[in-house]
């Protein structure tokens, strides 16, 4: 008869892009930026449980390079480690998640209006491309909040505008607040409101083609403020 050790079971990781080893970039550098990517693009769902163990096969690396990630994204905010258990992303109450969505308003909004006085012409029929394409994918299984790949399309939307503004600085603040609230967009009702969502991309992307920075803002704003409308209903703690 043979005996079934128990222990803890194995963490899933997220489908994150593993390492390249052959670059001149750094290991740990490398690792702690596709988990970051990870966070922002909604590839980590809420609830998630991230081990070094798990994420090191599944960026073919060893587990040190992870640990110094998951502990410099710990000091960062974002995760909360617990012994024996691994690291847990750190849920946002309504209050954090308001003030969070004012500043992006505010640094997404100041991007938007560069983009609209730098963008290149050939970036709007990419973004068109995008957006379209967002509200022709499937939507979630029953067992999934969000569709994974609607949150990726939406992630590369945004920072395909953002970084048109060619303000590195800020884009490094903006990558900053999306690796906090990547996770709660899949409290977002995409699934059921894309005509929506279509509508207000596309009011973007019009004030980008007119070079129109006031409307650009503007159009950004409404964007970031309706959607956490939608995802603050989702979440707990303080109001």
């Amino acid at each position: 008869m043979t005996t079934r050790r128990r222990g803890r079971p194995q963490s899933l990781a997220p489908a994150l892009t593993p390492v390249d080893t052959s670059l001149e970039e750094p290991v740990e550098r490398q690792v702690y930026g596709s988990i970051r990517r990870g966070l922002m693009s909604g590839l980590i769902a809420p609830g998630a449980v991230l081990t070094s163990r798990s994420l090191a096969t599944q960026l073919a690396v060893s587990a040190q390079p992870v640990r110094d990630a998951l502990k410099r994204l710990e000091a960062d905010g974002v995760l909360v480690s617990r012994p024996q258990s691994g690291f847990f992303l750190r849920d946002l109450t309504v209050a954090e998640y308001r003030e969070i969505t004012e500043i992006r308003q505010r640094l997404e909004g100041l991007a938007a209006r560069h983009a609209a006085l730098n963008i290149d012409e050939k970036t709007i029929p990419r973004l068109r491309k995008l957006n379209a394409a967002m509200t022709k994918l499937p939507k979630p299984k029953p067992h999934l909040q969000q569709n994974i790949e609607y949150l990726a399309q939406n992630f590369l939307f945004h920072f395909t505008i953002y970084e048109e503004a060619r303000l590195p600085s800020l884009l490094a603040m903006i990558e900053n607040l999306w690796m906090r609230i990547g996770p709660a967009l899949h409290h977002h009702p995409h699934a059921f409101n894309r005509t929506e969502t279509l509508r207000k991309h596309e009011a973007i992307i019009d004030a980008l083609e007119r070079h129109d920075p006031d409307a650009a803002e503007a159009a950004v704003a409404y964007d970031l403020g309706n959607a956490a409308d939608f995802i603050v209903q989702q979440l707990t703690g303080e109001r």
